[in-house]
């Protein structure tokens, strides 16, 4: 059998891609169960098992360089809240967070193991498509989508601090400030609220970047204004008029 070299160069930037890869689909399991990387980090304190929130936060951004403890406290993580076993010191508000989360999959649809994360982390198995980052054909709908998300979150804010939509605004108008730097876009913005007028296609087109946006500066505002964990901004677009106010999870 003739020997076959190995292009070591393309093997470690395929591994680089996918450890990469596996950071960003970690996050988006976090971010779509309504976790945060302080939730991992108390239930490690709680639990005696060493995986802590400045590891997280490296290895989502995939730098992180995981030794071999790391794998196992993955895969126990992810097996607590697959059995809904925690400890007794973890507190409620933490607890009932994890017990409505659900576990990250390998692409089988079986529950991670150790091996698993290390085998997606070399590139050695794909990863589960509901965390991968799918590019998606932008449509008129999705501007529609967002106004009325933003108008759903907004009166809801306002609902559930007994405030009229004036003085919602006069509260979220300093902070808007900052995104939307002229006063043309403010009133606008304002009107969109009030359901006087909606996104436009083109308007939306240019601020989303044609889709591209990852994060929302406007959905990054609305949840420091509720302190509630806000959708991701591909998940507004596509199925926001359907978000209830009263679904979304206080930030930790």
């Amino acid at each position: 059998m003739p020997y076959k070299k190995r292009d070591w160069g393309k093997e470690q930037a395929l591994r680089l891609e996918a450890r990469l890869n596996l950071g960003k689909s970690d996050k988006r399991w976090r971010e779509i169960n309504g976790l945060s990387q302080q939730n991992c980090h108390d239930w490690s304190k709680a639990s005696g098992i060493p995986i802590h929130n400045s590891q997280v936060a490296y290895w989502e951004r995939g730098i992180l360089d995981p030794k071999g403890e790391f794998w196992f406290a993955r895969e126990a993580y992810n097996f607590a809240i697959a059995e809904n076993d925690f400890p007794p010191s973890l507190s409620r508000t933490v607890r009932d967070r994890l017990k409505a989360a659900k576990p990250f999959l390998n692409h089988k649809g079986e529950i991670a193991t150790a091996l698993d994360f290390q085998a997606m982390f070399g590139n050695r198995q794909p990863i589960h498509k509901d965390y991968l980052e799918i590019k998606i054909e932008i449509t008129p709908r999705m501007a529609t989508n967002t106004s009325i998300y933003a108008r759903t979150i907004f009166l809801g804010f306002c609902e559930e601090h007994m405030l009229s939509r004036i003085e919602g605004w006069k509260l979220m108008e300093p902070e808007l400030k900052k995104i939307l730097k002229t006063q043309k876009e403010r009133d606008h913005y304002k009107k969109i609220l009030s359901g006087l007028e909606e996104w436009s296609f083109e308007d939306f087109i240019e601020y989303t970047k044609s889709g591209t946006l990852k994060e929302c500066p406007i959905n990054k505002m609305f949840q420091k204004l509720t302190q509630k964990q806000m959708p991701m901004a591909k998940d507004v677009w596509t199925k926001g008029h359907t978000i209830k106010y009263s679904q979304l999870k206080p930030v930790r």
